[in-house]
């Protein structure tokens, strides 16, 4: 491994909180009762597997906690993939007898993230072997596939809508690189930002234009790449692009009577928009609404729809 490594540089998501129940809760929305079967590890052990629906798919569960990037996550999934794959030999008498019957077509190792086609290839080289051993449960066309909650989407977004889960987004980071790229690349988002911040400059002459629009850039630049991930639960993007529409609408309007002076306009709009998304984003954690909102507030301020009275 160098330095070069590009999973060095992508950090690990959160794995949130008791992940292999939440996983099962999954399984128990898509499947009847009488379809799944759950092997309680605390007994006898979970034999490399934690159960298996009777359409010949076999599950395994695993979210690390301490995993700082995805080359870390990485390794571990790899290890994992490999231990507990071998135990399907090992406990091959055992797992005959849970199985009854059912012939084992897929194996999904569900992990709350994965990022490396690395992976991919080894589950691949890894079923291969598998279907070499000729176990007499293990289907002809045995394969391997990481899969993470998002793979259940209908499930996931039901569980987001009753508040048993909640969205996992990355810690977002944005560099002074980057802002000065966007900043040198789009000028007249720029130059309109400095515009309505030099009003406000107006009401506070000690205020740093300078210092306010960097800060304003960065949080629509974590806006922004918190709406790209959000691409993974296009639900959950469209409810707060629907949410946004519906404060902009309000925002144009506000703009001919609002007196309010222009810092406490700010403040209020990111305070009001934050609360908005909280209760019609299911799944939103406060301190997600309070990014997306203060990266939405730069961006009304660089588009126009968000306007202060000058200073009489």
């Amino acid at each position: 491994m160098t330095l070069s490594d590009p999973l060095l540089g992508i950090p690990a998501l959160p794995s949130g909180d008791d992940f292999e129940a939440f996983v099962w809760s999954l399984l128990q929305r898509r499947y009847p009762p009488e379809k799944l079967r759950y092997f309680p590890a605390d007994i006898g052990g979970d034999k490399g597997l934690e159960g298996f629906s009777t359409d010949g798919i076999v599950y395994q569960c695993y979210a690390d906690k301490d995993s700082l990037n995805l080359r870390a996550r990485t390794d571990k999934q790899r290890t994992k993939l490999n231990r507990d794959t071998l135990k399907l030999k090992k406990n091959k008498d055992e797992l005959l007898k849970l199985l009854a019957g059912v012939i084992v077509e897929h194996y999904f190792l569900i992990v709350p993230q994965y990022h490396s086609t690395e992976l991919v290839a080894y589950a691949n080289q890894r079923a291969q072997e598998i279907r070499s051993w000729c176990l007499p449960f293990i289907s002809a066309n045995f394969s391997i596939a990481l899969k993470t909650p998002k793979d259940y989407q209908g499930e996931y977004q039901a569980a987001l809508s009753d508040a048993a889960a909640q969205v996992l987004l990355p810690e977002p980071s944005v560099s002074d690189d980057q802002v000065e790229i966007f900043v040198g690349s789009e000028p007249d988002l720029t130059a309109t930002l400095s515009r309505k911040l030099k009003t406000l400059q107006g009401y506070n002459p000690a205020a740093n234009v300078d210092v306010m629009r960097n800060a304003l850039t960065r949080w629509f630049l974590i806006k922004e790449e918190m709406m790209e991930v959000l691409r993974s639960l296009p639900q959950t993007r469209e409810a707060i692009e629907a949410q946004r529409r519906l404060r902009q609408e309000s925002l144009e309007f506000e703009n001919g009577f609002a007196v309010t002076l222009p810092h406490a306009r700010v403040m209020q709009v990111v305070e009001d928009y934050s609360k908005q998304l909280q209760t019609c984003v299911a799944g939103l954690k406060p301190g997600d609404a309070d990014r997306l909102s203060r990266g939405q507030a730069g961006e009304w301020l660089m588009r126009c729809p968000l306007e202060f009275q000058a200073a009489p």
